[in-house]
């Protein structure tokens, strides 16, 4: 292919094959990362036919890291994570000494090194969140006790990953023959965490308020493009910087940026505008892990494959299912948190990659870790499918009694959820309403300053409602009632037909500038309609005729 064109054609043959890969993956119910990861194969050198260029590939995929990473920064909450902190905090950690030390043995049993082994255990004892969440996702449990705790479970291993990804150059300079004294040990460990120490309180003080400042200025231009190119260029900025000046991998970088613009105002308005570029990276990404892919290595390796496969399928499932049971939880969510961590993803092949670039782990070793994502993905949703069938032979063959009892309550019975778009006059007033009702609404705003000015932003963010992904951030799918303020009629059509596609069952109630407009509203099946000479009124009427 001509060199001009050779990124041209990765990704027109490469974003082609895995489309139809996916199609294909999805109709048999499987994850689409399974798809992606098979195209990759195929436009790479050990497969026939077309061959991409592996160089420009893994460049691209690091781009597909970045972004990646910067969205699981930006979605970080410790809150999340202290809901469910008896049992992710340990579950996590037990699970991944584990798997570490079973992956270890296994690994060292056949040959290879001491150091080899402890690098897959870690590549191996973390799952992938994009897979976990589809599943749950899938099954409609993501938003319940078992979907919290898979979810917790799996922000503990992304955490314990980006420390491992942090003293991966240390781990390479020992395993390389340098002095491994405690003493040396110490000080290298020590010099590691103090430069991400630094990088970290200097991102949160003085880079917090700069971006903050840079994008609150940006965000009033009301610029969608020049916000998005705006958040980019601060993610790749942070996390080029990041490693050049304090040696740190750019995928901790990038999740370090996350982080800062996800304690921001403008947070999710940065992540809906960053998601179709991160999804079509993602794609590349697992594209350029595929390409990596030697089928030989199954054969030459064969007995370790199907050693470390094991681990991945019966020896982390079981250590997370005694771990759950132990701690007082019922079968059914130990089941579920254990069959969901019964795969390998992204961040495995972000340790492996950067363990191999550093000599730690050979080439076969990471075609091995591809082989078992493979094969782990492609079975996990089977496993899950199957988990009724599990839960009742442990029932029935296990337990005496059926009778367990949980830490936590489902979610479920939730009171009314409202949504209101807009914080102008009407939508304080509605806002005013609703809260002497004990109704909280969440509200979108799209005016900065008026975002940055309220003191109860756990309420109220910034954002473009007629953007389907600021919409799901409010968590409309959940909400009983929709709320559009603005007089803006063009923007509120589009968001009805964004709210419709996430919640068909939702109430609107949405204002017109004039009354000829009201009949395109009403076409749209809307369940009150206010026009501009009656907003307030009609609004604060409907309001309480809705809620009381």
């Amino acid at each position: 292919m001509h060199s001009n064109l050779l990124i041209v054609g990765i990704l027109a043959v490469g974003f082609t094959l895995a489309s139809f890969l996916s199609y294909l993956m999805q109709r048999l119910k499987l994850p689409s990362i399974l798809g992606y990861l098979l195209a990759g194969y195929l436009i790479g050198p050990y497969s026939p036919g077309f061959v991409a260029n592996t160089d420009i590939s893994e460049q691209l995929g690091e781009i597909g890291v970045i972004l990646m990473l910067f969205g699981v920064g930006l979605h970080f909450k410790i809150e999340d994570l202290l809901c469910v902190k008896n049992i992710a905090i340990p579950g996590a950690i037990g699970q991944i000494v584990v798997s570490t030390i079973v992956a270890a043995f296994v690994v060292y049993a056949f040959g290879w090194s001491l150091v080899t082994g402890l690098i897959i255990g870690l590549a191996v004892s973390v799952a992938s969140t994009v897979v976990l969440v589809r599943l749950l996702t899938d099954h409609n449990i993501l938003n319940t006790q078992k979907g919290h705790i898979a979810v917790g479970w799996l922000v503990v291993e992304d955490i314990f990953t980006v420390v491992i990804l942090l003293l991966l150059p240390t781990i390479a300079a020992f395993a390389g023959g340098t002095d491994l004294s405690l003493l040396t040990i110490a000080s290298e460990v020590s010099f590691v965490l103090i430069k991400f120490v630094v990088l970290t309180l200097i991102m949160f003080t003085i880079g917090h308020k700069a971006i903050i400042y840079i994008l609150t200025n940006v965000a009033r231009l009301r610029s969608q493009e020049l916000f998005t190119l705006t958040v980019l260029a601060l993610v790749f900025l942070i996390a080029v910087g990041s490693t050049v000046i304090f040696g740190t991998s750019i995928a901790l970088g990038a999740f370090i940026a996350g982080m800062v613009i996800g304690k921001t105002n403008v947070r999710h308005q940065a992540f809906a505008n960053s998601l179709p570029l991160k999804d079509i990276f993602t794609v590349v990404f697992f594209l350029s892990i595929g390409m990596l892919f030697n089928p030989m290595a199954i054969w030459i390796d064969f007995s370790l494959f199907i050693g470390i496969l094991a681990v991945i399928l019966f020896v982390k499932p079981l250590a997370a299912y005694l771990i759950t049971i132990f701690c007082g939880y019922p079968l059914t969510v130990a089941l579920t948190v254990a069959i969901a961590l019964a795969q390998i993803g992204e961040f495995s092949f972000i340790l492996a990659e950067e363990a191999m670039n550093l000599k730690l782990i050979p080439e076969n070793g990471f075609d091995l870790l591809v082989a078992c994502a493979l094969v782990s993905i492609a079975i996990n949703p089977l496993l899950f499918q199957g988990i009724d069938y599990f839960e009742n032979f442990l029932q029935k063959y296990l337990y005496r009694s059926s009778k367990t009892f949980s830490k936590l309550k489902e979610i479920e019975g939730v009171s009314k959820r409202v949504v209101v778009v807009g914080f102008g006059p009407v939508g304080r007033e509605i806002t005013e309403i609703l809260r002497s009702l004990n109704i909280i609404p969440i509200i979108i705003e799209n005016n900065i300053d008026t975002v940055s000015n309220m003191e109860e932003h756990n309420y109220i963010f910034f954002g473009d409602a007629t953007e389907g992904n600021i919409l799901k951030s409010a968590h409309i799918e959940k909400a009983s009632h929709l709320i559009i303020t603005i007089p803006d009629t063009e923007k509120t059509v589009t968001i009805i037909h964004a709210a419709r596609h996430a919640n068909p069952n939702i109430e609107i109630v949405a204002r017109v500038q004039y009354i000829k407009e009201k009949p395109l509203l009403d076409e749209l099946q809307v369940d009150y309609i206010c026009t501009e000479e009656e907003t307030l009124e009609a609004f604060s009427d409907l309001t309480y005729k809705l809620f009381t």
